[in-house]
């Protein structure tokens, strides 16, 4: 792959194709590639199945080998490979055909396309199908959903006793007796004294004026030039009772 291609990729991506990793720019303290590769493992669990994501030890430990080598390592620790002692004899064993072509075309590095509606395929085999396509591994994410689920998971944890909904471009939290808030998300590098928000300042603007939301957060990854809440002020909106603020939000959770 060129370094055009790399580039390209890297503004958008993160992840891996072979031996290829697209990891994100130095920020806030994640300035080496272990962190960062750390960081990928642990924001991608929020969009695997609960048996296929990376627990803490493996995160830590997966981190010293490329994305590539981690997830095959994954992918062994979850393989069928020792039959264990069972007094009790055993009655009925469920066949899955479909997992079987996955498992084998990993073991034998074949390209095959298994397409199936059985939602009882093994877990090992769902994470194969994601990571192993065209003959090669490979897991690449979009920057912004990978952002976007790690707020909303923390989010769903902070307020429980309120109503938290993912509107895929944005997040809503309301609750009896208070305000009704917006969030939206996006991986930006936010400088404090000129900060690139106009995209989502729109999207603020639009919900206070056509959606009654008072109070519209903006949410961008903390950064070391980005640490305090920025209040915005819209001249359209001089009229109107309104709170928009670009908030930096701390992914150092992922590497403690």
């Amino acid at each position: 792959m060129s370094n055009t291609n790399r580039f390209s990729f890297n503004e958008s991506f993160l992840g891996f194709i072979d031996n290829c990793e697209l990891l994100p720019k130095d920020f806030d303290e994640f300035t080496s590639t272990l962190r960062h590769r750390q960081l990928f493992l642990a924001l991608c669990n929020n969009m695997l199945d609960t048996s296929c994501k990376f627990s803490k030890y493996e995160q830590k430990r997966l981190r010293q080998f490329s994305l590539k080598e981690a997830f095959h390592q994954k992918i062994k620790s979850l393989l069928p490979n020792k039959i264990p002692f069972n007094k009790k004899q055993i009655k009925r064993f469920n066949f899955c055909k479909d997992s079987t072509k996955v498992i084998n075309s990993y073991k034998i590095k074949k390209s095959i396309l298994i397409v199936t509606s059985n939602k009882k395929i093994l877990d090992v085999a769902k994470l194969i199908s994601l990571c192993y396509v065209n003959n090669k591994m490979q897991f690449i994410l979009d920057k912004n959903l990978l952002f976007h689920e790690f707020v909303l998971h923390k989010i769903k944890k902070l307020h429980k006793d309120k109503t938290v909904k993912d509107h895929g471009d944005s997040i809503s939290i309301t609750g009896k007796d208070v305000n009704a808030l917006k969030i939206y998300t996006s991986w930006k590098n936010i400088q404090k004294n000129k900060p690139d928000i106009k995209d989502e300042l729109e999207y603020a603007i639009k919900s206070i004026k056509k959606e009654n939301y008072s109070q519209v957060y903006l949410v961008y990854p903390k950064a070391n030039d980005f640490k305090r809440h920025i209040p915005v002020y819209v001249d359209e909106l001089k009229n109107k009772a309104y709170v928009i603020k670009a908030i930096p939000y701390s992914l150092r959770s992922t590497i403690r």
